[in-house]
């Protein structure tokens, strides 16, 4: 095994300020000491010669308030009688003491203290809030450790808030850690749900480096101490508080949940590798919408097809494009765009961020499909947005509603759910399984 991931849950972090952070102010939940050694007990059944074992407890290893001092002890036995190679623990510089670090001395083990250094910078760093207020305190303990035989790791952030220059910072902060770190890891910055930083991301006023813009930022960097995290902490956007959107103005079109989403969707996720035909669809009155009748009634006549194993759907409304995978995520279980409160105006608004919202998701991920479908009313504006987006980026689209099926029911109500309209779905799906 190359390496062993362990997560104890010991309460809150002694700090619990880091703007970053979502774990120090709202992890409350603490296992008893019994419980803890359990689940060591259970964890290290398979860390037998593992190269890595990483302890992370969402706080500092060394607080004997959150990892007492008999389980450190324990936990540094367990990896040596595994022969662990290495072992990782994660610890504020006010920890780290000669009477702690005495704790997990060991002669059988590398061990090594993880600190989250952040950013070289000691204003930054008090902008940040870090439980590290200057890189001295830093300094300070990699040096005391290194006294005591135990190894550090650096971890720095590719692209704080408030750094005037995000490359140049990252450049002088790496130069700073090699000189006292065994290893540094660099992560790009993905904020936790409920931090400080995620609301600056919805806010507009910072965000997050996509995969393109990390690595290039990273590519100068050969060394072999240097380690590069991208997307280990990368998960979709996620609010405490979900309040109904609910309106048919420019508000809630460009509600800033809805651009945090959009965002996560082009630079974040990754379709499907094996999905190479796209279907946009409509949105549902219903929510979430795989609940609605006309969802079902696609669905009918998908589910029975070949093609279904290769396609990706996407449901495209007043909050962008929304593939299908994310549709009961908030906000989209929990929006209402009343049409009837559409005006001209609005409607001609919601044809110009929709055409943007489509033309952003192709331009991440059309490459990924060799067909492109929608079943849409034509006179819906969505479909319009959609038209103009593939019609601008020299995308052919296949309309799997004819003309003639739709002037026929019109007129009827739900008429993309009627028999006639879902034949015309069934045979351009049926097409495309033949080709």
């Amino acid at each position: 095994m190359d390496e062993l991931q362990i997560i104890i849950r010991s309460g809150k972090c002694d700090w619990g300020k880091c703007l970053f952070c979502g774990w120090g102010p709202a992890e409350s939940r603490k296992m008893s000491i019994h419980d803890m050694k359990d689940l060591i007990d259970e964890k290290f059944e398979r860390a037998d010669n593992a190269e890595w074992v990483k302890i992370f407890n969402s706080g500092s290893f060394l607080d004997e308030n959150q990892i007492p001092k008999a389980l450190r002890s324990y936990i540094v036995r367990k990896a040596a009688e595994k022969h662990v190679g290495r072992l990782v623990v994660e610890c504020l510089p006010k920890f780290i003491t000669d009477e702690s670090i005495h704790d997990i001395e060991s002669k059988d083990v590398k061990v090594y203290i993880a600190i989250g250094l952040e950013v070289a910078d000691d204003e930054v760093l008090k902008k940040l809030g870090k439980g590290i207020t200057t890189t001295e305190s830093f300094e300070k303990a990699a040096h005391l450790a290194h006294m005591h035989g135990i190894g550090i790791r650096a971890y720095l952030l590719a692209n704080p808030p408030f750094v005037k220059n995000v490359k140049e910072s990252l450049k002088q902060s790496i130069e700073f850690a090699l000189k006292h770190a065994d290893y540094v890891s660099v992560c790009n910055v993905f904020p936790h749900a409920h931090s400080k930083v995620f609301e600056m991301w919805v806010e507009g006023k910072w965000k997050p480096l996509g995969r393109k813009d990390f690595e290039e930022m990273m590519k100068e960097y050969k060394d072999q101490r240097i380690e590069k995290y991208f997307d280990e902490f990368v998960h979709p956007p996620r609010w405490r508080e979900q309040p109904l959107i609910k309106g048919a103005t420019e508000k809630e079109l460009m509600h800033p949940y809805y651009g945090v989403w959009q965002d996560y969707i082009n630079r974040f996720w990754e379709p499907d590798a094996s999905k190479d035909t796209l279907l946009f669809i409509p949105c549902s009155f219903r929510k979430p919408y795989f609940s609605s009748q006309l969802h079902k009634a696609i669905f009918s006549i998908i589910d029975g097809l070949e093609i279904k194993e290769k396609m990706q759907i996407a449901a495209i409304s007043s909050p962008g494009v929304i593939p299908y995978e994310f549709v009961n995520y908030y906000p989209f279980n929990r929006y209402d765009w009343p049409e009837w409160e559409e005006t001209p105006e609005i409607k001609k608004k919601y044809v110009e961020v929709t055409q943007a919202r489509i033309e952003k998701f192709l331009e991440s991920h059309g490459k990924h499909y060799k067909k492109v479908y929608c079943y849409f009313k034509p006179t819906a504006e969505s479909y319009t947005a959609l038209k103009q987006a593939c019609s601008k980026l020299g995308i052919t689209l296949i309309d799997c509603l004819k003309e003639g099926t739709y002037e026929e029911i019109k007129d009827e109500k739900n008429p993309l759910s009627l028999p006639q309209a879902l034949e015309d779905l069934k045979a351009a799906m049926s097409n495309d399984s033949s080709d």
